[in-house]
């Protein structure tokens, strides 16, 4: 039973990475501009869906294919913040959010109209095990059981732990992390500093978004058939995962991105047992009231930080 626990545990890697990786994104924003980007998952299902074109059009493999995905990332997160929260700067952060909002009507129409309504398209994942004629799980024989994990999981999640330490080694060590952590601080303040929060700003976008695309060719890889609202629960959950460790770190989120699907299979594992058989229908109201119980009691997150203003 308890090799079966740890494999449904191990199950959750995958949207650990997902999650994780879509959490950054919303951080980094959030950190820099001062506004939440609810159009993050539209924006990665469009850069998902180039993925999408290159493998089903030309036949680029996927770990290919991904280049040019998240170089449309990168543009798109550049006009975003230069083409418009740049001409509208006095814009309030209510006004920011429903911009953002406006585009994710925007890309909902969008992508019908660019991709030829396509409303599922066959995905493949990192390393096709078919066409290599391999198995696609990878099996550990512990605690008198097996411990499943797929190679497609396995590999993303090695993407991602490269990428995110990658990252927050820039964070610490770089000019642009200072000048992040700064702008992040005090946008006016690191502007007085002679910091360019302009630069520092575009950038964030440009990172997020890319980030962005990378976790929804993850997703797809997965199983999952991308369409213009895939990636909503997955960006639903990022934002949970960002309120739960607190917006006040960089690494909160990430911690919250590991707990949510991990509670969640946790909770789906209940399912075996007889007495909560009938459990998998309720699994993500029970992780969600959860999760509103601990935020509750730690309304600025596990790792949030109280900010006393003084008058």
């Amino acid at each position: 039973m308890f090799a079966a626990f740890l494999s449904t545990v191990c199950g959750s890697l995958l949207s650990i990475c997902v999650t994780a990786l879509s959490a950054f994104s919303v951080t980094i924003i959030f950190r820099t501009s001062t506004t939440a980007n609810f159009a993050q998952g539209s924006i990665a299902a469009f850069g998902c869906y180039v993925v999408a074109e290159c493998l089903n059009r030309w036949g680029v493999p996927v770990y290919l294919g991904v280049l040019p995905g998240m170089i449309v990332g990168v543009v798109i997160g550049l006009f975003i913040d230069l083409m418009v929260f740049r001409k509208g700067r006095h814009v309030g952060e209510l006004g920011k959010q429903i911009i953002t909002m406006g585009f994710v009507s925007l890309f909902y129409g969008g992508i019908p109209l660019v991709f030829g309504n396509p409303e599922f398209i066959p995905f493949e994942s990192f390393y096709n095990t078919t066409k290599a004629g391999v198995e696609s799980n990878v099996v550990l024989r512990a605690f008198g059981g097996e411990i499943v994990l797929t190679k497609h999981a396995l590999i993303c999640a090695a993407i991602t732990a490269v990428v995110l330490a990658a990252l927050f080694l820039l964070l610490k060590y770089s000019k642009w992390g200072l000048g992040v952590r700064c702008t992040a601080s005090s946008e006016f303040t690191a502007e007085l500093m002679g910091i360019n929060t302009h630069v520092i700003t575009a950038i964030s976008w440009a990172l997020a978004c890319a980030l962005g695309v990378l976790a929804a060719v993850m997703y797809a890889g997965g199983g999952a058939m991308i369409s213009t609202t895939f990636m909503g629960t997955i960006q639903v959950n990022a934002f949970l995962a960002c309120i739960l460790g607190g917006f006040a770190t960089f690494y909160g989120p990430i911690v919250g991105a590991v707990l949510i699907p991990v509670l969640s299979n946790c909770v789906g594992f209940l399912a075996n047992f007889p007495a909560f058989y009938d459990i998998s229908r309720w699994q993500m109201v029970i992780v969600y009231v959860l999760l509103l119980a601990i935020i509750l009691l730690k309304p600025q997150g596990l790792f949030g930080k109280k900010v006393v203003k003084k008058v």
